[in-house]
């Protein structure tokens, strides 16, 4: 999986042009006639320019993709335009696939996004790959995938998200966070008939602890598969006791005298913060050598409090209303816990990371009573990390001072957007007005509320809103395209 462009908010208060930002990724695969690549681009939509010329707004771009071959003759040309409906790219994105056909030989692959609505807004991306499928027994990529289902119509000579009877949307990335409950993959095992014909081999799939040979719990899947020429594998994990940590899934192919054929090995990473520490449990927290044991003593209940934008419901409980009563031992055994089930590889590095961020909002959202973490501000940075942009508007006639946060992505969630405003006007206490993020606080008269500065009487339950055509009035229009 490749990242093709960061984003990164260096400095707060300044808005950044948006450039286009994707991922891209590539699996090979053989038919009996041929070899062939997928490749597998996602465009955030929000990255893109919406063009407002038409009766329908549009976002789209136009998508160059190249390979050429160890001479440096080109092989393969793609060249296209998608186009959609502004909502639905900013919603979803841009999901694209292409297959090409090719022979074994080393590649490199050249790929070119261009906004059709913004002539600057280009980005490009090229890498090498090597394609060697033989008549030996061997493994093609393995695919990642979002969603999958059956083909009922048999539709497969025709679409290209179609294989081996289903219809499969690719996932272009190895990150597992806390809003995936189940991870699923396709791939394929050629030649085994050309030495086991007519027989049965065993298909051993599971997740191992990355750098080892351990299983992870009980994440290990064995059966008898056909010795055909080519085998379809479709398979699923559910991911929801997975610990956070780093992994790879393990394919190994095994004949009857349990030797290993062949095994391939693809990393991911998890996090989950569904397995809620239990204050009874803490007792049995090994913390001796770890960055836990050596926490200032005087600083663990506020080390403890600043943990609440990311604790879970249960941590927080613990935060809330028994830290008070913890003696210094099991606070530091309550840090450990909470940072090694988000970073079991290194939970010393993740503290001292956030820390980090902490300090970040004291110094961007503090108040005269109220730490940065404290403040809605404070708790979306931590929570969320930086915006990816922000509007500041301190002055607009008839509003509240107000600022609108835009992430491209968050988890699973495309284009969120946050409002906070300052409706006592001299505390720099910018509290949440709404979101349209998931679990976030929702106002549907956000509006309303907003602008209650020159207008305080005006009715909560008035569905309308007029302050969008007040002069000056540009809140609607910042949020819905900021």
């Amino acid at each position: 999986m490749k990242l093709l462009s960061f984003l990164v908010l260096t400095t707060y208060f300044l808005n950044i042009n948006a450039q286009i930002e994707a991922l891209f990724n590539l699996k090979r695969f053989k038919s009996i006639d041929e070899n062939y690549i997928e490749t597998y681009l996602y465009i955030y939509g929000n990255t893109l320019k919406t063009n407002l010329d038409t009766s329908k707004a549009t976002k789209g771009v136009e998508i160059l993709q190249y390979i050429e071959n160890s001479q440096k003759d080109i092989v393969a040309y793609k060249k296209y335009i998608i186009e959609e409906k502004a909502d639905y790219v900013e919603s979803k994105g841009i999901m694209d696939l292409q297959r090409f056909a090719l022979k074994n030989d080393k590649y490199n692959i050249f790929v070119e996004i261009n906004d059709i609505n913004d002539g600057s807004n280009i980005e490009k991306h090229n890498e090498e790959f090597e394609l060697n499928f033989n008549n030996e027994i061997v493994f093609s990529d393995i695919e990642l995938l979002e969603s999958y289902w059956k083909d009922a119509e048999n539709t497969e000579s025709t679409n290209e998200l179609t294989k081996s009877g289903f219809h499969m949307v690719p996932l272009v990335t190895n990150y597992f966070g806390p809003d995936f409950e189940k991870m699923a993959y396709y791939f394929e095992i050629y030649g085994m008939d050309n030495y086991y014909k007519d027989s049965r081999l065993l298909l051993k799939q599971s997740i191992v602890i990355s750098g080892s040979e351990e299983i992870a719990g009980q994440y290990n899947k064995i059966k008898k598969i056909a010795t055909n020429n080519i085998q379809p594998i479709l398979n699923t994990f559910d991911l929801s006791n997975l610990p956070t940590g780093n992994y790879d899934l393990k394919i190994e192919l095994v004949n009857s005298m349990n030797e290993v054929i062949i095994s391939t090995l693809l990393p991911f990473q998890r996090t989950n913060l569904s397995n809620n520490m239990k204050i009874d449990r803490l007792n049995a927290v090994q913390i001796n050598n770890t960055f836990a044991a050596y926490l200032n003593q005087d600083s663990l209940t506020d080390f403890l409090e600043c943990l609440s934008p990311l604790a879970t419901n249960l941590e927080r409980n613990i935060i809330d209303k028994k830290i008070l009563n913890m003696n210094d031992t099991l606070k530091k055994q309550f840090m450990f816990s909470f940072w090694y089930n988000r970073n079991p590889n290194n939970p010393s590095s993740e503290w001292e990371k956030y820390k980090k961020a902490v300090k970040k909002t004291d110094q961007l959202f503090a108040t005269k009573v109220r730490r940065g973490f404290e403040t809605d501000r404070g708790r979306i940075y931590l929570k969320y990390g930086p915006p990816n942009t922000i509007t500041d508007r301190p002055n607009e006639p008839s509003a509240y001072p107000y600022q609108i946060w835009h992430y491209y992505k968050i988890g699973k969630f495309n284009n969120k957007r946050f409002i906070f405003y300052m409706p006592d006007l001299g505390s720099n206490e910018y509290s949440i007005l709404h979101s349209n993020l998931q679990g976030e606080f929702f106002n549907n008269n956000w509006k309303v509320d907003l602008h209650r500065r020159n207008t305080p009487g005006r009715s909560v339950d008035n569905d309308q809103n007029p302050n969008d055509d007040q002069w000056g009035s540009n809140s609607n229009i910042f949020f819905i395209n900021p």
